[in-house]
């Protein structure tokens, strides 16, 4: 069953999901608080998902509902000015500190690849970089999810490589 979940969530994110080119095209505005206000909002909601992972029972629901918080804000934040996307990773990193200290270390490997893409980076096959301390962040796992190791709750905050 997660083989094939794994193949619906890839197909979601190349059609369903991928709403950005339609926004222009007939005119959809975001709002008030813009587009940035709204992939903080998402943001916020993937911290309080993940949250919840703390000796949780059954945690792949939770997962999987966190994963598509985070493409969501993907979609707002592709819609954002420049100046603002500049911005993201270091303010979702402040947003996710403000929640209990496993949020911001189950979290660190996504934004540390939220960062490697901004910067013009790229993933491995296997959805990781820098030797796994950046990561795709999906729902679908066959082999456990990352964000459920036991190292997730205990590694430090995502910090951008020295020169």
């Amino acid at each position: 069953m997660a083989g094939n979940g794994k193949v619906i969530e890839q197909a979601q994110i190349l059609t369903t999901h991928n709403l950005a080119t339609l926004v222009h095209r007939v005119g959809i505005t975001s709002g008030p608080g813009g587009w940035y206000g709204l992939a903080l909002r998402c943001f916020a909601a993937v911290c309080r998902l993940t949250a919840r992972l703390e000796n949780h029972r059954r945690p792949m629901t939770t997962v999987k509902d966190a994963a598509y918080a985070w493409r969501q804000m993907l979609f707002h934040l592709s819609l954002c000015d420049p100046s603002e996307l500049a911005s993201a990773p270091e303010r979702l990193a402040e947003e996710g500190a403000r929640h209990p200290a496993h949020v911001a270390a189950r979290l660190a490997p996504a934004l540390a690849g939220l960062r490697l893409v901004a910067d013009g980076g790229r993933f491995g096959p296997d959805g990781s970089a820098e030797g796994g301390r950046a990561r795709r962040f999906l729902g679908w796992s066959t082999d456990g999810h990352w964000l459920l190791t036991p190292e997730a709750s205990r590694r430090g905050p995502a910090r951008r490589p020295g020169p």
